[in-house]
């Protein structure tokens, strides 16, 4: 996926005032992966293929896709696909190889006419479909920030301000450790859908940034601040629904091909019996936006949305499981024009779907619609921003049931509704082994956590003490140990790391004659007083680059380049580019090559 140039942008756009200087700038739009993306992940377990939607011309030949963690590259086997005249795009499956570790990968893609796209946080390889388990809602991030804009200028808004994205970190920390299989965020991603080039905010490109943090597969309904924005701003009506199409797909939806003949992003993903619906939600009437309103109405949802749905659940086997994910059921458009009452369109009893989840009332009460134990259950869910909210769905073989509502970190008077995670030592890639301490204020016990020990790579095994070693992935001198574990409710648990004698022919070796052996800490804050440091090693007096690339591949620092001496080596990175400014935050690569060898490290880049 490749970052627009502002200047051809900014021409399109009218009246709009010129963006902060060197604040932010854009994220990954959309190229030619349509699908899956970071917002529309797949699963796919080793030996199964997964469908892939491509934007090329009807004679693109010489597809070739990978999967992409890090240093870890997976080339995935082509298992067939062709144009779709009718729809406009390229269907093609790729299969997933044997023993590929559980991750959620970047995919990338390339062909003979188009350059090489990559669609971050985008596949989940997991190593089966689990009878038990969990996953997580989340829902009214409003990346970055708390407030909104006015319709006052200069700039009527706080530029710099970030402070929801330190709700949705503490939320991301939270649920990286209870390690649920799958997220559903119920929309409103973002603040003010409009935000983009208007003074520099670029608030879609951070958000999708931030869904990379996250350890497990996501899915996003939109809302209506990511489709209808805000009104008072100043972009025209139709531009946070652009935009939205511009990252997070599709283009199409305002003028749809024959062969997928729909307006509204909806769509539908499978776990196991578990068949799970999103539907897209907005407002439309003047107050967010009124942009085609003889397509979209006044609000969601629309009555070709409807029929999308019923249809959808009509053609599941007996014996499937269905949930229903929106941001909220704001009543439709009546025949006249006017919006409809809100809670007249869902109606989970005779929908036949086993629940509905939703959110936009950012201080909705447990149990308002329906008791969260009702069968079928009808449930909204708090913020993310100002609240830290989350609920955690407990599921055996496709039966749901719904946990309370919690509230991440130290907030107001939820300040026992937590997760503790403390480490003995810097969980960067620097020890050889580490000790880590849960303390659970949550009332429900996580009997699926999973803990990452990020661990310098010794080539050793590893011993494990208050879990079990579920994997250990090696990339770049750095050994990420991820271990499964019990944390009670209301309890406390420990789990250990140590290292035994090193194997050999695993991995580099400490005295591995080329490569990265360390990039440490990731993530790292830029400007924050503790820079990235590179450890590597060469092996003779070579020509040799150390290079810092961005997802689409693009460098955007040199750390090192010129004739390097054979030995250890190291250099440090402060987050900034090129051009001497602070770039975005987000997962890049730091690339070190030479004419014969490359060695590539992860990093994340935090502001």
């Amino acid at each position: 996926m490749r970052f627009p140039c502002a200047v051809l942008l900014l021409a399109c756009i009218p009246c709009l005032a010129p963006p902060t200087a060197g604040a932010y700038t854009y994220g990954d739009t959309l190229t030619t992966i349509l699908r899956p993306l970071p917002n529309l992940a797949a699963f796919a377990r080793p030996g199964d293929s997964f469908t892939v939607w491509a934007n090329a011309g009807s004679g693109t030949t010489g597809w070739a896709a990978s999967l992409q963690f890090g240093a870890l590259n997976v080339p995935l086997a082509w298992a067939g696909g062709a144009w779709q005249p009718t729809k406009g795009r390229w269907e093609m499956s790729f299969t997933v190889p044997p023993a590929v570790p559980e991750q959620v990968y970047a995919l990338v893609l390339s062909s003979d006419s188009t350059a090489t796209d990559t669609a971050m946080h985008a596949v989940k390889v997991l190593p089966a479909y689990q009878s038990d388990y969990y996953f997580a809602q989340i829902s009214d991030t409003h990346l970055p920030e708390h407030t909104f804009s006015v319709a006052t200028n200069p700039v009527p808004i706080n530029v710099s301000d970030t402070t929801g994205m330190g709700d949705f970190d503490a939320v991301i920390g939270q649920l990286n450790v209870i390690h649920p299989e799958f997220i559903i965020h119920t929309g409103d991603l973002v603040n003010e859908g409009e935000l983009e080039e208007q003074w520099g905010m670029f608030e879609m490109g951070r958000a999708q940034a931030m869904l990379n943090h996250l350890d497990a597969p996501v899915w996003v309904s939109t809302g209506n601040h990511d489709i209808g924005g805000w009104i008072p701003t100043p972009p025209p009506s139709g531009f946070s629904r652009k935009n939205w199409w511009r990252y997070f797909g599709w283009k199409w939806l305002e003028n749809p091909p024959a062969g997928d003949p729909y307006h509204s992003q909806d769509f539908t993903f499978d776990y196991g019996p578990l068949h799970v619906i999103g539907l897209e939600a907005y407002i439309n009437n003047g107050s967010y936006d009124n942009y085609r309103t003889d397509l979209w109405g006044a609000q969601s949802f629309t009555a070709e949305q409807m029929a999308w749905l019923q249809a959808d659940i009509a053609a599941q086997p007996a014996g499937t499981h269905k949930l229903v994910f929106y941001h909220y059921d704001f009543g439709g458009t009546l025949a006249g024009g006017a919006a409809g009452a809100n809670f007249s369109q869902i109606n989970v009893a005779t929908l036949g779907v086993d629940g509905a989840i939703w959110g936009h009332n950012h201080v909705v009460a447990e149990n308002s619609l329906t008791p969260r134990t009702a069968t079928p259950f009808n449930l909204g869910c708090r913020s993310v921003i100002d609240y830290r909210a989350f609920r955690i769905f407990r599921v055996h073989n496709g039966v749901m049931s719904p946990g309370p509502m919690h509230f991440a970190s130290t907030l107001g008077t939820k300040a026992l509704d937590s997760l503790g995670v403390a480490w003995a030592a810097p969980n960067d890639g620097t020890s050889a082994g580490n000790d880590v301490t849960l303390v659970n204020r949550y009332g429900e016990a996580w009997e699926h956590a999973r803990v990452r020990f990020v661990l310098a790579d010794h080539d050793s095994t590893f011993s494990v003490t208050g879990g079990s070693i579920s994997q250990v992935v090696r990339q770049g001198g750095i050994a990420d140990v991820d271990v499964d574990g019990v944390i009670p409710a209301s309890g406390t648990a420990m789990m250990s790391v140590a290292t035994l004698a090193p194997v050999a022919g695993i991995g580099p070796s400490a005295t591995s004659s080329f490569g990265i052996r360390t990039a440490a800490p990731s993530p790292f804050l830029a400007g924050g007083g503790r820079a990235l440091r590179v450890s590597f090693r060469l092996p003779a007096l070579v020509t040799a680059r150390l290079d810092v690339l961005d997802v689409g591949g693009r460098r955007v620092a040199t750390l090192a380049a010129g004739t390097l001496g054979a030995g250890a080596h190291d250099a440090t990175w402060d987050g900034r580019g090129a051009g001497g400014g602070v770039l975005p935050p987000g997962v890049y690569l730091v690339r070190l090559s030479t004419a014969r060898a490359v060695s590539t490290a992860r990093v994340a880049l935090l502001r």
